[in-house]
């Protein structure tokens, strides 16, 4: 093995010209398979994108080419976080994991992108990884850390709903390792019920912060959260049918031809 290192990273997530040191899974089996990686080989180390699939895929390869599986940088990755704690149902749209608490109001987690996570399935712009997917980052680690650390146990079915959100970009973030700081600037309870807290979320790539969001939640009981879902959702409707109403009154239609 040489002293070169070569990130891998799934598909979906290589989109515009080959980059120096980054390649995508399928451009590694093609290399291998076409003779052009020969030993000794660099050092493969995965990226987004690369789960245990992806990383059986390459070690077959390796095999069949009579190369050594040494080669590809085998560390364990950090646990998801639960599908309850970032509201997902499917595993490969979960964002957060190694979550863990670092400080009184500190928290820490790691980026985990599936190369089949529901926002890059039909949405790629280069070899970086999108807004929406870093704002769905932020959305997350923010429940997470709230589900986990500040709710009460055995408490009802909780509903989160969201006062803002506020997300600004600094450079761009390579689909490879990158951490998520997140602080909490406050956390009350308005009553026993109804939790309100807001923080800061930065994700980080070699140290250095490619992106910041902060969102402002609130905590109901589901049943309260729905009381107030129905009462602005009748009121809507509502509006809306006086809306199509007054266009449907003789007024609005005199110009129609009989």
């Amino acid at each position: 093995m040489n002293d070169e290192i070569v990130f891998i990273v799934g598909d979906r997530l290589a989109g515009g010209p080959p980059r120096a040191g980054l390649t995508s899974l399928s451009r590694l089996i093609a290399d291998l398979r076409a003779g052009r990686l020969r030993d000794p080989l660099p050092m493969l180390v995965p990226g987004q994108g690369i789960e245990r699939h992806e990383m059986d895929l390459i070690r077959a390869e390796l095999k069949r080419c009579r190369l050594p599986g040494t080669a590809l940088w085998d560390a364990v990755p950090p646990e998801l976080a639960g599908h309850a704690e970032v509201h997902k149902h499917r595993q490969e749209n979960v964002l957060i994991a190694g979550l863990r608490r670092v400080g009184d109001t500190r928290y820490r987690a790691v980026l985990r992108l599936s190369n089949t996570n529901e926002m890059v399935l039909d949405h790629t712009t280069g070899t970086h990884v999108t807004g929406m997917v870093v704002t769905e980052a932020v959305r997350q680690m923010s429940l997470a850390v709230a589900e986990r650390y500040l709710l009460k146990p055995r408490q009802p079915v909780q509903r989160f709903l969201l006062n803002s959100l506020q997300v600004s970009f600094s450079r761009f973030l390579l689909p490879l390792d990158a951490e998520i700081d997140y602080h909490l600037d406050e956390a009350v309870w308005k009553r026993p019920d109804v939790l309100r807290f807001r923080g800061q979320c930065d994700v980080l790539q070699s140290g250095v912060t490619t992106a910041s969001g902060s969102m402002d939640l609130s905590v109901y009981e589901e049943g309260a959260a729905e009381r107030i879902e129905e009462t602005q959702s009748d009121a809507a409707v509502q509006r809306l049918a006086e809306r199509h109403q007054a266009a449907r009154s003789p007024e609005s239609s005199e110009h129609r031809v009989p």
